[in-house]
């Protein structure tokens, strides 16, 4: 159970969400977290959400899916902000910070749709993305496929796939979870499709001051927080950061802490049509784990032949 300040009585905590009903169930999960601190959630529609005839990276970059949320943090519309880490960029706005990190849900793509892996896809199958990482590694694996561009929220992506625009989609495991859609769906091996920086993971964000609700709004969100989880994405966030923090490079980034402390970090980079591949590991202490993210990085940039590589 959360203790909390009895200033959330006289006002409950605001949660700032995307509008969209995976974000939505997101912030449940950590409304959910908080009980039984009165908590609101304050949904809105962000630049990200509305831009949906190009790439995420022409349109301006991840950070159109929560910049929005950080101004409305920021005027004192909401206490807190509701992220997921992927979608995160790898510097905070001034004047917040990163209170949590929650415990990671699966951090797996998911190949939706009738078939079970992607060498089950028929030859030249016409498959929606709209990440830059997973159109890379789709073509890196299977060149011959057809790779269709594909925002929206979860729902309009689905019903896209049951229109017959595509033949599958790729989406993550933890947003169908989180959402419990009855779809088909297999979820593909962190061998072939390592994932985002971040991905499965649910961010908390706050205003960085040292007023008395903001205080409490930190220390009831540090509550939910969970260390290993923490540990992992500060890797994967410091090689991200270290190669380029935007996401027009298609870098996949996945680390896991064992029972021993120990940091095991997995970095891949690919050019944009999966040709060029590039992609190692690094091990050590999970203190480390600036470190270690930033070392990979450079261990990657080395093999590409340099930062020109990146795109």
């Amino acid at each position: 159970m959360t203790r909390y300040s009895p200033l959330f009585d006289q006002q409950p905590l605001i949660l700032a969400s995307r509008a969209s009903a995976l974000a939505i169930a997101q912030a449940r999960i950590v409304a959910d977290g908080l009980a039984p601190l009165p908590v609101e959630v304050l949904s809105l529609t962000t630049k990200g959400d509305k831009i949906l005839d190009r790439s995420l990276a022409d349109a301006g970059g991840k950070g159109l899916f929560i910049k929005e949320l950080e101004s409305g943090l920021l005027r004192g519309d909401a206490d807190a902000a509701v992220h997921s880490m992927k979608d995160m960029e790898t510097t905070l706005a001034d004047g917040t910070r990163l209170a949590a990190v929650l415990p990671r849900d699966d951090r797996r793509d998911a190949l939706v749709g009738p078939f079970q892996t992607l060498e089950d896809l028929p030859s030249g199958a016409r498959v929606g993305t709209a990440s830059v990482r997973r159109r890379a590694l789709l073509l890196h694996h299977r060149p011959d496929l057809d790779i269709g561009l594909l925002r929206g929220n979860v729902n309009t992506r689905i019903a896209a796939l049951q229109d017959g625009q595509f033949d599958a989609i790729i989406l993550a495991v933890a947003g169908l979870r989180r959402l419990g859609l009855d779809v088909d769906y297999a979820p593909l091996d962190l061998a072939v499709m390592p994932p985002s920086a971040g991905q499965g993971a649910l961010a908390i964000q706050t205003r960085d001051r040292d007023d008395p609700r903001s205080l409490a709004v930190m220390a009831a969100s540090a509550d939910l927080g969970c260390a290993k989880t923490t540990t992992e994405v500060t890797a994967e966030r410091a090689l991200l950061g270290r190669l380029d923090g935007s996401c027009h490079t298609p870098i996949a980034a996945s680390a896991t802490c064992d029972e021993n402390g120990r940091l095991h970090l997995d970095g891949m980079i690919l050019s944009e049509d999966g040709r060029q591949a590039f992609r190692d590991r690094i091990d050590g202490f999970g203190s480390d784990a600036t470190q270690l993210g930033e070392a990979l990085a450079d261990q990657l940039l080395g093999a590409a032949g340099g930062r020109h590589f990146l795109a």
